[in-house]
C-alpha cells in the first residue's frame, strides 16, 4: 500500500515537471554571445562546479527575426544564423508622388 502510494506521487511529480521540457532540448543555463555573428549564441548546459566535469557548450541560431545589424549601420534581421536584410524595411524611400490637388 505504501509502495504504490509513492510510486503515485512519483508519476504525478513527473508529470508536472514534464510539461516544462516538452521540447526534448537541453536547456542553456547560460547564454554567451558571438561578437563577431549576431545571430549567434554559446549556450552553456550545466552549471560550473569545482572538481566536476566542465559543462558542455553548444552554438546554437537566434530564432528567425531576431533584430542585428548588417555593415554596423544596416537594419537586418537573422534568418537560419546569419543577419539579412530585413524583408519589412524598403531599399529606397516612398517615391510616390500624391496627386494634385483637384480644387486648386
Amino acid at each position: 500500500m505504501h509502495l504504490s502510494c509513492i510510486l503515485c506521487f512519483l508519476a504525478m511529480c513527473l508529470f508536472a515537471y514534464g510539461s516544462d521540457y516538452a521540447d526534448f532540448e537541453m536547456q542553456c543555463t547560460r547564454r554567451w554571445p558571438v561578437p563577431p555573428f549576431q545571430c549567434l549564441f554559446l549556450c552553456q548546459h550545466g552549471e560550473w562546479k569545482f572538481l566536476k566535469p566542465l559543462p558542455q557548450f553548444t552554438v546554437e541560431q537566434k530564432p528567425n527575426g531576431t533584430h542585428c545589424r548588417r555593415y554596423v549601420f544596416l537594419s537586418g534581421e537573422c534568418f537560419n544564423g546569419r543577419c539579412v536584410r530585413a524583408t519589412n524595411v524598403p531599399i529606397a524611400a516612398d517615391m510616390t508622388i500624391p496627386p494634385e490637388d483637384e480644387s486648386a
